[in-house]
């Protein structure tokens, strides 16, 4: 089986005053069962209660 070039990511990042900071990462491999899409969702629920600004973005990263 061939290995894939990059490692695909979801980062949830807070802006706390001084910049966006990752919090959390997520690999989005093509099998993104609904399992890691609800706890996704959940961390992401729960970071937007902080007040903080939030965002998610996508994120690749070179597979060592």
């Amino acid at each position: 089986m061939k290995t894939l070039k990059y490692n695909y990511l979801k980062v949830i990042q807070q802006n706390y005053g001084f910049g966006w900071e990752d919090n959390s990462q997520y690999d989005c491999k093509s099998d993104f069962n609904t399992i890691d899409q609800k706890l996704f969702k959940s961390d992401l629920k729960e970071y937007k209660l902080t007040g903080y600004n939030t965002r998610v973005i996508n994120r690749k990263e070179i597979n060592k």
